[in-house]
């Protein structure tokens, strides 16, 4: 009897120690590999709208920031990243995307046009911080 708790000592020993060195493995990985675990800084700038009018589209709210990553697509239909409600949206409005590190809006033809500081565009115009654009009654300001 002495014997087997003798053993039974050694083994509870034995897996501490296992469970220690288990713990100081995992940590050491941890540490050693932190610094390739950082995300990279991406050189681009982030750009944004913020909802400066909501006007007819009641699912905006003033105040509010909409992120613009690689692309965005705006207008009245379903498939759109922000869907307007606005009647003087076009179902496929307007389309923002980034090409050689600057954000550009192109009018995908719409029937009320997209304005941009008030003056209408057509085509393709590259953003710049501070551009007000209009869609029917909503204005967003580009923001970074």
């Amino acid at each position: 009897m002495a014997n087997l708790s003798f053993i039974f000592k050694i083994l509870i020993v034995l897996i501490i120690y296992c469970i220690i060195f288990y713990a100081l493995k995992i940590m050491y990985k941890d540490v050693k590999n932190e610094g390739r675990k950082r995300p990279r800084k991406s050189n681009r700038v982030k750009f944004g709208l913020e909802i400066i009018k909501r006007g007819q589209n009641y699912n905006l709210q003033e105040g509010s920031v909409i992120p613009i990553d690689d692309m965005i697509t705006m207008g009245r239909a379903e498939d759109n990243m922000v869907v307007l409600s606005d009647k003087y949206a076009s179902s496929h409005h307007l389309k923002i995307y980034l090409r050689n590190n600057e954000y550009v809006l192109e009018d995908l033809n719409s029937t009320n046009g997209t304005f941009v500081n008030d003056a209408a565009i057509s085509g393709k115009i590259t953003l710049q911080k501070g551009y007000i654009i209009r869609i029917g009654s909503s204005e967003f300001k580009v923001i970074n």
